[in-house]
């Protein structure tokens, strides 16, 4: 009851729905995405309490997510990368002047998805928290090695870059002091800004903001024509149509959960693996790409399943599911917070409230998106002459803000063109990013277990889950080089 009350005040309930509306604006805004949002935020929650900073950061990362769909429907433009397969059935429906109808299916498989995975939270992190107690400084290596040779692997057709960017990633985090004695500084150049290291939020801000701010230079003037809705005050879909499609939406929140879990992997990859298995197991699979309302369910309830489900292994075991959460483990950190496998028994009721802020958030989030969906698609109309001189603003303000230092701005401006640069050679962020999360608990650990253990082998002789995670980090880039050389030489010979 203590959870309950603690969220359901009202500045918490306040500071959730101006999220969820503050998400949504950046969802549906291609190239304005959750990391964007949250990372912008993130500042002014310095000088707040802890459950109203997180009440606000869940709020922003639901909608956010949520938000994607408008554009995806309205204009066939995904307004996050989670969005992209509703693009498939979305778009047709709108064009088949049931655009109203569409966005209410996509709203109703949200909140579904995200109520689902925050079911899951509550259930599934406290038993990892309680596995994770024996975990070692073994385990920890091996956990955050694995989880970034699993984002490398999943990434089609670019596997050999995604492992660059984690090299990439993991070469900038041992600039500054080391993690173990805190002592010995690497390639500071004798410079003390460099002797931190360089903040996580400013490389956020960089590589995922300052690119699009590039971009959008070219088309300065650019003017977006949305689709016309539906006049109508808010749209709820039949309880016919609920009905045949809780089955699907059950599949997608499952599959959705279970993928958000996985680090690095996101609803992108969620909404299209949802969509491509509902499209075979369905009865009429000629009807996906053609405005079927199944399509749009399956990939909604996915993507936002995968919010809970990236928050399991942050909270649990203090590894990232995602660039947001890395980003909210940042603002816990700055709270004094440090999530893992004690989080949930030492702060219970705050564990308990951030999964309550969840099922809130989503909550406001549907109510939010049915009565004002229709007028959200205005916001896609804004001149980017208009809209990118505010992001710069927020950019550069929120980065200032962070230590007071000039310095960062350099950093900003860095880790802008590094991104720009990656993104423009099809070099996947992600991994990038995820490896730069990890490559402190990387290398901190690795060190802390050849202490242990006086070697690296004398690590890898302990019989455990550790060593397996180590054993199939080295695997499964095997395993895909072996198999891309057998379908190599397949195509020259049938060529």
């Amino acid at each position: 009851m203590d959870v309950i009350m603690s969220v359901l005040t009202p500045e918490n309930l306040l500071l959730i729905l101006a999220g969820v509306i503050i998400g949504n604006i950046f969802g549906c805004i291609p190239g304005l995405n959750a990391p964007i949002a949250v990372a912008l935020v993130l500042p002014i929650t310095f000088s707040m309490a802890t459950l109203p900073a997180i009440c606000l950061i869940m709020g922003l990362y639901m909608g956010s997510v949520s938000g994607g769909l408008v554009s995806a429907i309205l204009l066939k433009i995904p307004g996050t990368a989670a969005s992209v397969a509703t693009t498939f059935d979305g778009y047709p429906m709108a064009q088949s002047g049931r655009a109203t109808e569409a966005l209410s299916h996509g709203a109703l498989a949200s909140v579904f998805g995200g109520i689902f995975s925050s079911i899951c939270l509550l259930l599934l992190a406290p038993f990892l928290s309680k596995m994770a107690i024996g975990f070692g400084p073994w385990e920890y290596f091996a956990t955050a090695t694995l989880s970034l040779v699993l984002v490398c692997v999943m990434l089609r057709g670019r596997v050999l870059k995604g492992f660059i960017a984690v090299c990439i990633g993991l070469l900038l985090k041992t600039v500054g002091s080391s993690p173990v004695d805190g002592v010995a500084t690497r390639y500071t150049f004798g410079n003390y800004n460099l002797e931190t290291g360089f903040n996580l939020i400013v490389v956020i801000i960089g590589v995922f903001a300052i690119p699009e701010i590039i971009y959008s230079i070219k088309n300065i003037h650019e003017k977006t024509k949305p689709m016309p809705v539906k006049k109508r005050l808010f749209y709820l879909p039949k309880f016919s149509s609920i009905k045949k499609n809780v089955n699907i939406m059950i599949r997608g929140s499952i599959l959705g959960t279970f993928i958000g879990i996985l680090p690095g992997m996101g609803g992108g990859a969620a909404s299209l693996i949802s969509y491509a298995q509902a499209k075979r197991t369905s009865k009429t699979p000629e009807k996906f790409g053609t405005g079927c309302e199944e399509g749009i369910y399956c990939c909604e309830s996915a993507n936002n399943a995968t919010t809970g489900g990236a928050l399991i292994p942050m909270l649990a075991l203090g590894v990232p599911g995602d660039t947001v959460t890395a980003i909210i483990m940042g603002a816990l950190a700055l709270q004094g917070l440090t999530p893992g496998p004690l989080f949930s028994m030492n702060n219970e009721v705050l564990f308990k409230s951030i999964i309550f802020s969840v099922f809130i958030a989503n909550i406001l989030m549907f109510l939010y998106q049915i009565v004002t969906i229709r007028y959200m698609a205005k916001i896609t109309e804004v001149k980017k002459s208009y809209l990118y001189p505010w992001v710069t603003a927020f950019c550069i303000t929120g980065v200032i803000s962070i230590n007071n230092n000039l310095f960062d701005l350099l950093y900003l401006i860095v880790f802008g063109i590094i991104g720009y640069v990656l993104d423009k050679n099809d070099y996947p962020i992600a991994p990038f990013i995820l490896s730069f999360v990890l490559g402190g608990i990387i290398e901190e650990n690795l060190r802390r277990s050849i202490i242990n253990h006086n070697t690296f082998m004398g690590a890898m002789q302990n019989v455990g889950f550790g060593t397996v995670f180590v054993v199939l980090a080295v695997l499964l880039p095997l395993f895909y080089a072996i198999n891309y050389i057998r379908r190599e030489r397949k195509s020259v010979h049938k060529a």
